[in-house]
């Protein structure tokens, strides 16, 4: 699909973009390519182990937010690509290229993958993954007086799997499941505490806790203590073939996180159809409804996670019914071409108006 307007546009991330962020970037990059934009993704060393697929990345070394070599040479690096506008998923990233682009009349639209805005306001335009990360950005624009009318609400995308039509019924044993980082706020010590619980009420299930991090020993230490090692695996971090092996055998999605801000781990549920119990995290909050596309249980509460467990196996209606509801969603609000069409009359517009 072409546009009316082709694009060259500056995809960037800087300070660590493990995780969410990095690929949040990579479907950027993906998207608005599809909608006829040359894109050019450039990041720092400290990312440059993430893999990039078969998209060309580069690198330029920044030491922080008042690197002015960095910028320097971002700016020398901005004259000969002469892009008509730069998106930044990071506050860092936002810093450098407002300083690498000052007097080049080069916007920069501040993408924010979390809730601390602060270092993302000196940028033109905004794109909110969430509204509530909309009504942050506006608060500090707001005590800064400073007015930026070139914003809009555009959420994570998500690749709908070709090969699932429709969602299945919950198998038995149940299979749980949890793809994500693992980290203290994505909650995997609240998950393996009601998977526990499980246990001790006599409910068969297995586990996988995908994903790595600084929390995995200190998890697995957890399961060995309450005897759940042959229910729960850890397979590390899934991409690929992996990835869709793991959404094809689990029938439940857990997300109890702690604090989060749109988590993909919920969206790429939903385009599985499989259901979801989440946490009231005001990030999950941001796409779940309770009864609706998801069961949801108080931040940190396990017994309640444990419930909503529980109230799934034993009714696989409901499950069955949050299921098909999420995977609606999925197609109508998160799919690739869905958002794509988005972000492409976004950047048109905000190129529209600095001309």
């Amino acid at each position: 699909m072409t546009t009316s307007t082709s694009l060259t546009i500056v995809n960037t991330v800087y300070g660590d973009a493990s995780g969410g962020r990095w690929q949040a970037m990579l479907n950027t990059t993906d998207a608005l390519v599809s909608q006829g934009h040359q894109v050019l993704m450039i990041t720092g060393t400290e990312n440059q182990h993430l893999s990039a697929g078969d998209r060309s990345m580069h690198v330029i070394a920044n030491t922080g937010f008042y690197d002015w070599i960095a910028a320097w040479k971002v700016r020398q690096w901005l004259k000969q690509v002469k892009p008509a506008l730069v998106i930044a998923h990071s506050g860092r990233a936002v810093c450098l290229f407002k300083n690498a682009s000052l007097g080049l009349g080069i916007p920069v639209i501040a993408m924010n993958h979390s809730h601390n805005v602060k270092r993302t306001v000196r940028a033109d335009a905004f794109i909110h993954i969430t509204p509530h990360v909309g009504h942050l950005v506006q608060g500090c624009l707001d005590k800064k007086h400073w007015v930026k009318p070139q914003q809009a609400v555009i959420p994570n995308l998500i690749h709908l799997p070709a090969d699932v039509l429709e969602p299945m019924p919950l198998r038995s044993p149940v299979t749980i499941g949890m793809l994500t980082r693992l980290v203290d706020y994505k909650g995997g010590h609240v998950l393996v505490e009601a998977l526990g619980q499980l246990k001790q009420a006599g409910i068969a299930f297995r586990a996988i806790l995908a994903g790595e991090g600084d929390a995995k020993a200190d998890l697995e230490q957890q399961v060995a203590a309450l005897g759940l090692t042959d229910q729960v695996t850890f397979p590390g971090w899934l991409q690929g073939e992996a990835k869709l092996h793991f959404y094809r055998q689990v029938d439940i999605i857990a997300v109890p996180s702690l604090n989060d801000t749109q988590p993909l781990a919920i969206l790429d549920a939903f385009a599985w159809g499989k259901a979801v119990v989440s946490s009231d995290a005001i990030g999950p909050l941001q796409v779940c409804t309770e009864g609706v596309n998801a069961l949801v249980t108080p931040c940190g509460d396990a017994t309640a996670v444990a419930q909503a467990l529980q109230r799934l196996i034993a009714h696989p209606d409901l499950a069955m019914q949050l299921a098909r509801c999420g995977q609606q969603e999925a197609k109508e609000r998160y799919a690739f071409d869905q958002v794509a069409k988005r972000l492409d009359a976004f950047v048109q517009q905000v190129v529209g108006a600095t001309v």
